[in-house]
């Protein structure tokens, strides 16, 4: 048995969480190799044997899931597998405590108007694209590893923030979503749009694009017209309901009521979906769904307000959004299903009747059946599509799973939600962290596409990337890039491609509600 461990070990890999674990958590290590192993595992004092092999995935053609649960007192740790180890993890009630802060700190790094690298920006945005008029739409934060500003995603941030007790910042950024309804019929969607993509990249990063009136003039400004825009490349926009629901629950969060009556209004009177502008290339956030959204904004309504007919609204609401349709599927587009995770199930649970609460539940749990089933197939258990920002719906998954343990005390997918969690932060195949610098002295992203890190090599820590994407869509991409100079490429395979590369655009580019996201899966896990 020893020399079956010493033959393969140089080829043997131990993947795990990189932060750690709560003492109550589901702990699975990855051990994998490109020869078959037997023996036993170590952790602290426990050991146990590695138990039966779960066949190629990925880059490996074995595989092995080292269940070490019961280790649950306090302290640092490695998974040994003969001379093979881990890195070192926590265990203990603490095991996250310095994350969130991380998390923040990136959200900080990001916002737009002043910041704290680059002091003041873009005190000139915008104007209105339709009318051409000035309008202040200053503040927020920029969308991912570029300048622009994604109400899309700024909506979800704010209210994400403060569910997950981050009141400050999400202040921040409910001053923006005030501003971008400036008139009850008025909902802006986007400021600025991928002309700040011209070359040179320094242009962008020191404030100095041009769209038609100066270098570091207003950027434009595109007002959410309920139908397809864009002047080159066209959206398939239907209405503003996702955007003004979604935003309508960030003001009654932040306390602005009458603001978020009016665009619970303006989603009321104008249903379909609102999605981001393209103009040079035809990338956009196609968002699809507006139910959850306002099944959202009528919830949180109703908390601020108490008004009944907020209540009716988000439970016909939740029952026309349901589940959420991309949870077991094998890919979707291109921000199809944000935010990914119906968080106005959970806001609406307990307000609810008996027999409304049984069927909100069943969404829930029919959606992460699905993924448990597809979960089953791999070694890592990952039930998620390998799409662009995948780790959006790793998180998302995570956190459905947490929230309907919370709603209903049944903990059947508490294990799924662990190892979802588990990948984000080093339990892959690559053993990296998706959380750029995090944690500390870790095997974390550390080359994200970034203009603040490829310009200034300021590490834009607590961001967390995209993520790995299957190959199919890494391949059909166009890079500055051959990867060359991949130090993960042992890693990659047909099945998923992840690059800790500037040049990756795909799967390296930090983003806002990926980050927000962690936050409020970090808040309500513990």
């Amino acid at each position: 048995m020893l020399s079956a461990i010493s033959a393969a070990q140089a080829d043997a890999w131990v993947r795990v969480n990189q932060i750690g674990y709560l003492p109550g958590d589901p702990k699975i290590a990855v051990l994998s190799s490109d020869e078959p192993l037997a023996g036993e595992f170590h952790v602290g004092d426990f050991n146990a044997d590695v138990g039966v092999d779960h066949g190629a995935w990925g880059p490996f053609a074995h595989n092995y899931r080292l269940d070490f649960s019961d280790v649950k007192s306090a302290g640092q740790y490695q998974v040994k597998f003969g001379a093979v180890a881990s890195p070192k993890f926590a265990i203990g009630d603490d095991a996250y405590a310095s994350v969130p802060a991380k998390l923040l700190e990136f959200m900080q790094l990001q916002r737009c108007g002043d910041n704290p690298l680059t002091g003041k920006c873009h005190q000139e945005d915008g104007f209105d694209v339709v009318t051409g008029e000035l309008v202040d739409v200053t503040g927020g934060w920029h969308d991912a590893g570029d300048r622009l500003k994604h109400m899309i995603t700024t909506s979800y941030c704010v209210a994400a923030l403060f569910l997950a007790d981050a009141e400050d910042e999400a202040r921040h950024g409910a001053q923006l979503i005030r501003k971008i309804h400036p008139h009850p019929q008025t909902i802006y969607v986007q400021i600025g749009d991928d002309r700040d993509h011209l070359p040179p990249e320094t242009l962008w990063h020191d404030d100095q694009s041009n769209y038609g009136r100066g270098p570091g003039g207003p950027r434009a400004a595109w007002p959410a017209i309920g139908a397809p825009d864009g002047p080159t490349h066209q959206n398939k926009s239907t209405g503003v309901a996702n955007l003004a629901g979604r935003s309508a629950a960030a003001l009654a969060l932040a306390g602005d009521v009458e603001t978020a009556k009016s665009l619970y209004a303006l989603g009321k009177a104008k249903p379909g979906v609102a999605m981001s502008v393209p103009v040079r290339a035809p990338y956009y956030y196609g968002e699809s769904s507006y139910f959850d959204d306002m099944e959202w904004g009528a919830i949180e309504l109703y908390l601020a307000t108490k008004e009944r007919p907020y209540l009716d609204d988000a439970i016909k609401y939740a029952h026309q959004a349901q589940g959420n349709p991309w949870m077991g599927a094998d890919r979707h587009g291109h921000y199809e299903y944000f935010p990914y995770v119906n968080l106005a199930h959970w806001r609406l649970y307990s307000h609810a009747g008996p027999e409304d609460q049984r069927k909100i539940a069943g969404y829930y749990r029919e959606g992460l059946e699905r993924i448990r089933l597809r979960a089953e197939q791999n070694p890592y258990r990952l039930g998620t599509p390998l799409v662009w920002c995948s780790t959006n719906d790793v998180t998302a998954l995570a956190t459905q799973a947490a929230l309907y343990e919370q709603m209903t005390g049944d903990v059947t997918y508490r294990q799924l939600g662990a190892e979802a969690r588990d990948w984000l932060f080093g339990r892959n195949p690559w053993g990296v962290s998706f959380v750029i610098g995090v944690p500390e002295g870790g095997r974390a992203a550390s080359r994200p596409h970034h203009l603040f890190w490829k310009l200034k090599q300021h590490l834009p820590v607590g961001g967390v990337v995209d993520g790995p994407v299957s190959k199919e869509i890494n391949d059909g991409l166009k890079f500055g890039n051959s990867f060359a100079d991949d130090e993960l490429a042992r890693f990659q395979s047909d099945v998923a491609v992840y690059h800790d590369l500037f040049a990756d655009f795909s799967t390296n580019e930090p983003i806002i509600d990926g980050t927000v996201s962690l936050l409020l899966l970090l808040d309500v896990w513990k």
